[in-house]
């Protein structure tokens, strides 16, 4: 092969390679960018996440709030219902008229005492 030949042809391949190492070099920022958009979304989805849990443990403890007033009510509910009786059994003992026949055993609340 004469030298002006392989000159051209080298020529040629480094201008392939130099090509190829182009694209690869386009390609491979492409994927930088995708992987770049790809993180920013996950961080997005991260905070989001974050803000969810928080609205959920402020929402548990708004409903364990309530609970615990709802308890409150039902031991003062059982405390009123407790003093009627005591109530109502001081005044059959005073005035047996006012003893009531239809009163059910187990006095003014059906609560569980």
């Amino acid at each position: 092969m004469e030298p002006i030949s392989q000159n051209r042809q080298l020529t040629q391949q480094l201008a392939h390679c130099e090509q190829v190492i182009a694209q690869l070099v386009q390609q491979t920022q492409q994927a930088s960018a995708q992987y770049q958009q790809l993180l920013q979304q996950e961080q997005q989805n991260a905070m989001q996440l974050q803000q969810l849990a928080q609205r959920e443990h402020h929402a548990a403890q708004v409903i364990q709030t309530a609970l615990q007033g709802h308890q409150k009510a039902i031991q003062q509910l059982q405390h009123v219902s407790n003093i009627c009786n005591q109530v109502a059994h001081s005044a059959s003992i005073a005035n047996p008229a006012f003893t009531n026949t239809n009163q059910p055993e187990s006095g003014f609340g059906n609560y569980a005492q």
